[in-house]
């Protein structure tokens, strides 16, 4: 699966007998409480798996170890997919994707992956998909793949475009998008197989909710300064026809110009506060989810029979270290969050006490305005779109407070070691 994009080759997807089929529209089924595992050397050649990979795949298992992992790809899984995972993982990084596969007979089935890089190549952990996303992805998917044969799309552009889709559903990359896919697949699994909730999971849930929700507002604070840029300037210029009159409204239309200028630069970083918020949050939620998924793959691993291999032990072992780690991640994750969201509860302070200043300044205006014989008509009106821009300034600020204080109190139950005693938080309205 891996190195077709590694190397830069656009393989087929299969090769051999089983590549010549005609791709047949059945499913290649596995039951909601299974999962399947296999593991890749750096190249993405197969080294191990366990028995439902194998039985999924309808492979024997020496068709499957030593070949490379695109001997089950399905040519209606857009290239974009690849690209993206192969982009995350070769940083580093943990990435999951729906993916659309092929068995050997040339049905398909269905997984929401998680592959991870691991010390001598990759780890790949698949779930039954069924989730309120799943619907969606593949209607994405379809157009993607179809694009990309119509267009003869770069896979790179195509991941372009599939990006954009994603953004179209509100998310704001990928990292979102994965976090809240796995959060909802698990939650859907969960469901479908009566296991009580997960209260840790459903706290980074909320955290998420919360922080995703501090996007709308930190726009409109943004927008809005951009759209009232010009006003201490034009506040100048009316005041500059008034002439001796307007002397006091010009040293305020001044000092409003500097509050301003200090204000857009407070703008700058509260904007990359929240960008940072929402990336930590959405890390430790796909960690945490992985590390769920990893530690039942391992024990499903251990009880199953007939694994690929004499060595389970060390499969196991190789799992079992990834759900520690990616625990630990998760673990620390939330206390980035805890201190970004210090960090960004700092910033709308700082804002907010701007944003008074410049309402100080601009009621000051008004009653110069009031007091000056001669006082245009455009005066009074750049003063009264002044007075909206802080009424949207004050209401977006008052929102953005009110979710970081939730963000700080879901984080706090989770670091204060709520897992799964006591309610979960309530969801916001």
């Amino acid at each position: 699966m891996y190195e077709d994009f590694q190397t830069g080759g656009l393989a087929p997807a299969l090769s051999g007998p089983a590549g010549r089929r005609a791709c047949r529209d059945e499913e290649s089924p596995f039951a909601d409480g299974e999962l399947f595992f296999s593991r890749t050397d750096p190249h993405g050649v197969i080294r191990h798996g366990n028995a439902v990979f194998q039985r999924v795949s309808r492979y024997d298992w020496d068709e499957l170890v030593g070949k490379p992992h695109k001997i089950i790809r399905h040519p209606d899984t857009p290239r974009a997919v690849f690209w993206l995972l192969w982009d995350s993982i070769r940083r580093g990084e943990p990435v999951g994707a729906y993916v659309k596969n092929r068995a050997k007979d040339g049905c398909y089935y269905w997984v929401f992956a998680i592959v991870t890089p691991i010390e001598d190549g990759f780890l790949s952990v698949r779930l039954r998909p069924g989730g309120p996303l799943f619907e969606t992805v593949q209607a994405v998917y379809r157009a993607c793949a179809e694009a990309e044969r119509a267009e003869d799309l770069a896979p790179e552009a195509s991941a372009g475009r599939l990006l954009a889709c994603l953004g179209e559903l509100g998310f704001r990359d990928y990292p979102a998008f994965q976090a809240a896919a796995l959060s909802a697949e698990l939650r859907a699994r969960g469901q479908r197989l009566g296991r009580p909730a997960d209260t840790a999971l459903e706290g980074f849930d909320r955290i998420l909710e919360a922080a995703g929700a501090l996007l709308e507002p930190t726009r409109t604070v943004t927008d809005a300064c951009g759209l009232y840029t010009h006003l201490p300037l034009n506040l100048r210029i009316q005041a500059a026809q008034l002439g001796q009159a307007g002397a006091a409204i010009s040293a305020i239309s001044v000092n409003y110009s500097a509050i301003s200028t200090e204000f857009a630069q407070a703008v700058e970083r509260f904007a990359a506060s929240a960008s940072e918020v929402n990336r930590a949050v959405a890390d430790g939620l796909f960690l945490l989810g992985a590390a769920h998924v990893q530690q039942e793959m391992a024990e499903a691993f251990g009880r199953e029979a007939g694994a690929a291999g004499a060595d389970a032990e060390a499969e196991i072992a190789r799992l079992d270290g990834q759900r520690r780690t990616y625990s630990q991640k998760a673990e620390a994750g939330l206390v980035a969050i805890d201190r970004r969201v210090a960090a960004f509860r700092d910033d709308c302070a700082q804002m907010s006490r701007l944003a008074a200043s410049l309402e100080v300044t601009r009621i000051m205006g008004e009653v110069e305005c009031a007091a000056a014989a001669g006082a245009a008509d455009g005066l009074a009106k750049l003063l009264e779109e002044l007075g909206q821009f802080q009424r949207t300034l004050t209401e977006a600020l008052r929102e953005l407070s009110r979710r970081n204080a939730e963000i700080a109190a879901f984080s706090g139950r989770l670091i204060g070691g709520d897992r799964g005693d006591g309610p979960v938080p309530q969801r916001a309205t």
